[in-house]
């Protein structure tokens, strides 16, 4: 897989959300963009599911943030772990909110 600096979030890992804490320290930039796709709720617990995206140009548009950083690289292997089985690293397309596109990893349900 080739080298990327930058991870779309949607769900968790979004800033202020209960897993950010795994993004925080990251030095990077924040932006607001969106991918398409259908969304999911993959239920793991009695209080909350978690959300799972399926990338499909001709879906919907998913919301969430885009983190770019030169050290994602340190992150990515944790990262993958924190994801689990039930979750594919793929590379993908992102809107940004001025209208340009970045490429970017995200999370995909398997």
């Amino acid at each position: 897989m080739e080298k990327i600096n930058s991870i779309f979030v949607y769900g968790t890992l979004q800033p202020g959300k209960q897993h950010y804490h795994i993004l925080k320290n990251l030095n990077g930039t924040w932006k607001k963009g969106y991918v398409m796709g259908t969304l999911f709720n993959i239920n793991r617990s009695d209080n909350y599911g978690y959300p799972a995206i399926k990338i499909d140009k001709n879906e919907s548009k998913i919301y969430g943030m885009l983190l770019k950083s030169k050290d994602l690289e340190q992150k990515i292997l944790q990262l993958d772990e924190f994801e689990g089985k039930e979750y594919k690293r793929i590379i993908t397309e992102v809107t940004l909110e001025d209208n340009t596109k970045a490429e970017a990893y995200i999370y995909e349900l398997r």
